[in-house]
């Protein structure tokens, strides 16, 4: 059985250490993951996938999440 990908949690960030780079494996398991249920599982990561998890990033509690090439950047701002 394929292990379960989890969306990072924004409260395990600190203002030291406010980011956290998703894997392209992360980000096609997490993708994939969402649509179990449908035929739509991907094996590249597209544009469609790309906003998918940037949506989840943000329904999660992420101030930022930012697609660079194959990878999503998540990030909480600290205000001071």
């Amino acid at each position: 059985m394929p292990r379960k990908f989890v969306m990072p949690d924004p409260a395990d960030r600190s203002k030291n250490e406010p980011a956290v780079i998703l894997s392209p494996t992360q980000v096609l398991g997490l993708y994939n993951q969402e649509q179990e249920r449908s035929s739509d599982k991907k094996t590249r990561i597209v544009d469609s996938v790309k906003e998918t998890i940037v949506k989840s990033a943000k329904d999660a509690g992420w101030d930022e999440a930012e697609p660079i090439g194959n990878q999503i950047l998540l990030r909480n701002k600290w205000s001071n």
